[in-house]
């Protein structure tokens, strides 16, 4: 799922294959967004609010307007990807995706210009893909190639546009990381969330480790939010009951980390 810009939608997707637009305060779905043949894996909102972008299973990036629904460009390669991530530059038009590339056998980041559909720039990442909140910097996890264990458990920051590496952590993680999210209000806070149970968050800037939130079970994802997300978390679990893979074993928790609200979401059990 994904909040826009302002706090008033909320995006979810999921196995159905459709994408859900929602009134954040009332949890009424406003739109639903159809064209997806496979799983819908991830969306995102532009800066303005004004376009989704969506990715998924069936090896593509569609980009909608958010008014309408309607269908703007979809971003398709030669050859077949799996999509994990998406996510619009708080910035500008740029959209970076986290895809599965079949014909390499490797996950890669890459970025496209959403306005004209161009790709503009390839390079090494794995299934977490998030701009900082200047969209110089793309948080991303460190090359799965590398045979090492740790390979799947370090915080990768890039430069945006070249894909060089700026910062490739110590070890935060005793397992797979499954989400990043940069703090919305322009800090240097990243918060990272892994299936060892844990929420990391760290200080881009100075490179350390501010806080460690342990939970009982895998974290699924991890967003950050403003004073608005205490009135919308009923909404919020609400839209997460859209999604099939999360359902009833879906929990939100609201977490105070120096005054800023963030929403971790965790599975229980078996799941």
């Amino acid at each position: 799922m994904a909040f826009s810009p302002c706090g008033q939608r909320l995006a979810t997707a999921g196995l159905d294959r459709a994408v859900a637009l929602w009134d954040a305060q009332t949890g009424k779905v406003q739109l639903v967004l159809k064209g997806h043949t496979g799983c819908v894996n991830t969306v995102s909102f532009s800066a303005n609010g004004e376009r989704l972008a969506s990715g998924g299973n069936d090896h593509s990036i569609r980009i909608w307007d958010t008014a309408t629904g309607v269908l703007l460009r979809t971003l398709e390669e030669a050859f077949r990807t799996f999509v994990f991530q998406v996510q619009f530059s708080p910035t500008d038009h740029r959209v970076v995706a986290s895809v599965d590339d079949r014909e390499i056998f490797h996950t890669r980041l890459k970025l496209w210009d959403a306005d004209t559909g161009e790709m503009i720039n390839t390079f090494r990442g794995t299934r977490v893909a998030c701009f900082s909140p200047d969209g110089r910097t793309i948080a991303t996890i460190g090359d799965s190639r590398r045979p090492s264990p740790n390979s799947q458990m370090n915080m990768r920051l890039v430069n945006a546009q070249s894909g060089a590496v700026l910062w490739f952590n110590l070890p935060g993680h005793a397992d797979i990381i499954s989400s990043a999210s940069f703090l919305i209000d322009g800090g240097s806070k990243l918060a990272s969330g892994s299936e060892d149970g844990t929420c990391k968050v760290w200080d881009s800037s100075t490179r350390t480790l501010m806080h460690s939130v342990f939970l009982p079970s895998a974290v699924v994802s991890v967003w950050w939010g403003r004073g608005w997300v205490e009135d919308t978390q009923r909404a919020m679990a609400l839209a997460m009951g859209h999604h099939p893979r999360l359902g009833a074993v879906s929990h939100v928790q609201g977490l105070d980390v120096e005054l800023v609200r963030m929403i971790l979401d965790y599975t229980q059990g078996p799941h």
